[in-house]
């Protein structure tokens, strides 16, 4: 069953689902610029991208040969640095290219719930793709994403906005077994595939 807002809030409250929570749909920062909404929403919780870390994959910095990307051995990319501009801070994403982020917020999956995540449609009218796996049952963490850009053209990623929608779907049961698996508590670094 897909959580609303209602059930969403009980459920945070309780167990302290997304830390830290804003149990409100946002669209502005403390400061007052505009903002790429975050917060609780409808039928979901817009979580907000990171400041602290943006690696990038681009054939750019690959002058001579590009490397095969391998996901036992990342060691290929660049950390993004933060741009503070009006607007707001931001990454530099290039066209044809890829990064790496985390969640500001600190996800504490209940054992019931599973989060389904899906980008924002802002950062989708801009052409870019935002892959983020479910987040399971028992999981504990910042959540590191993907995201691409296929276009041709450099997009700003606003850092302290929101990134990704995670919808919460409460299971009949408690998981026999909740998450144990080796991306259990992720810092907010970017965590890199291990195998």
């Amino acid at each position: 069953m897909l959580l609303h807002d209602a059930e969403i809030a009980k459920v945070c409250s309780d167990l302290d689902v997304f830390m830290p929570y804003v149990g409100e749909k946002r669209r502005c920062l403390d400061s007052g610029v505009r903002a790429i909404s975050y917060g609780l929403s409808q039928a979901g919780y817009d979580i907000r991208l990171s400041s602290e870390e943006f690696i990038v994959y681009h054939k750019r910095d690959f002058p001579k040969k590009l490397p095969t990307l391998d996901p036992k051995d990342q060691t290929h990319g660049t950390n993004s640095p933060l741009v503070h501009g009006v607007s707001g801070s931001y990454f530099t994403l290039p066209g044809n290219s890829y990064g790496l982020g985390t969640s500001l917020e600190k996800i504490t999956m209940p054992t019931n719930v599973i989060g389904i995540c899906d980008g924002k449609s802002t950062y989708a009218r801009c052409g870019v793709i935002i892959n983020v796996t479910p987040i399971e049952p028992g999981w504990i963490g910042h959540l590191t994403m993907h995201i691409a850009n296929p276009s041709p053209f450099p997009v700003k990623i606003y850092a302290n906005e929101g990134i990704v929608q995670v919808m919460l779907y409460k299971l009949s049961n408690n998981v026999d077994k909740p998450y144990e698996g080796r991306y259990q508590d992720q810092s907010s670094k970017v965590h890199l595939a291990v195998v």
